[in-house]
C-alpha cells in the first residue's frame, strides 16, 4: 500500500513540474512543458541542450506570445488566408511526421541502394559525352559559305568562330561549348551532334530557334559514372520517392473518392 501511495505521489509531483509556469505574459502562462517541448524539437534537429539554449528558447516563447496577443487583438487570426495557411502548415507537419515514422519502419536497405546503383550505372554505360564547337549565323547562306570555307581547312574552325559567330558566350573560346551529353541542347542541335564523327563538321547548316549553326565535334568519351559513395544519398531519396508513390497509389485505391 505504501509503495502505491509513493508511486501516485511521484506522478503528482511530475505532473505539477510539467505544468509549472516559468513566466507569465499579460496573464498568459508559459509552462515548463512548453519549454521542454521546444527544447526537444530543437535537439531533434541537431541542437545541443544547454542553459544558453533554454534561455534563448524562453525569450523566444515570450516574444512569440507578445506578438500572438497583438495579432489576436487586430483580428489576424480571423483572416481567411491566415486560417488556410495554418491548416496547410498543420497538415504538412502531420504528414511529414507520419512519413518520418513510416520510413523508420520501412527503411531503404543497402541491397536496394546497391541494386539501383548498378541499374543506373548500366543504363548510363552506353551513353557518351560530346565535346562540341559551333558557329552561329543569322542566315542560311552565311552558314553555307562558312561550311565551304571550313571544308578547305577544318583546323581554322576556332579562328573563324572568333571572327564570325553570333554566339557571344562561346565565340571568344573558338565556339567551344565544352563537354555535354547533348540533353541540354535543343533537339535539332543534339541530333546533329550525335550524327557527327570526331573531327568533322556538319555539312548542312542546322536551323534552331537561335539561328543557323555550323557544328564541329572535337571528340567523344564514355560518361564516367560516379562511385556509389558519391551518389548514395540521392539514390536513397529516389527509392524513397518510389516507395512513397506506391504508398499513395495503394492508399488511393482503398479510398472512396467522389
Amino acid at each position: 500500500m505504501k509503495k502505491i501511495i509513493m508511486f501516485i505521489a511521484v506522478l503528482l509531483i511530475s505532473n505539477v513540474a510539467s505544468a509549472k509556469n516559468i513566466v507569465s505574459v499579460n496573464g498568459h502562462n508559459i509552462t515548463q512543458e512548453n519549454l521542454e517541448n521546444f527544447v526537444t524539437l530543437l535537439v531533434n534537429q541537431g541542437a545541443s541542450d544547454s542553459k544558453e539554449l533554454r534561455e534563448q528558447i524562453k525569450e523566444e516563447l515570450i516574444n512569440r506570445q507578445i506578438l500572438l496577443q497583438e495579432a489576436e487583438k487586430d483580428g489576424t487570426m480571423n483572416n481567411p488566408i491566415v486560417k488556410t495557411e495554418i491548416q496547410l502548415a498543420k497538415e504538412s507537419i502531420i504528414v511529414r511526421s507520419f512519413l518520418t515514422e513510416f520510413f523508420k519502419k520501412n527503411k531503404i536497405t543497402d541491397n536496394e541502394i546497391e541494386t539501383q546503383y548498378e541499374k543506373l550505372k548500366k543504363d548510363q554505360s552506353s551513353k557518351k559525352e560530346y565535346k562540341v564547337r559551333h558557329i552561329l549565323t543569322d542566315n542560311k547562306n552565311d552558314a553555307i559559305n562558312l561550311i565551304i570555307k571550313l571544308n578547305a581547312d577544318t583546323s581554322k574552325f576556332a579562328e573563324i568562330a572568333k571572327e564570325t559567330s553570333k554566339d557571344e558566350s562561346s565565340k571568344l573560346n573558338g565556339g567551344l561549348l565544352g563537354w555535354s551529353n547533348t540533353e541540354e541542347y535543343v533537339e535539332e542541335f543534339a541530333t546533329a551532334v550525335k550524327n557527327l564523327s570526331p573531327g568533322t563538321i556538319s555539312q548542312n547548316p542546322i536551323k534552331t530557334k537561335f539561328g543557323w549553326h555550323i557544328i564541329k565535334l572535337d571528340e567523344t568519351r564514355n560518361i564516367e559514372f560516379p562511385e556509389l559513395s558519391q551518389v548514395r544519398p540521392q539514390i536513397e531519396e529516389m527509392l524513397k520517392q518510389q516507395v512513397l508513390s506506391n504508398l499513395q497509389k495503394e492508399l488511393r485505391s482503398k479510398s472512396i473518392i467522389k
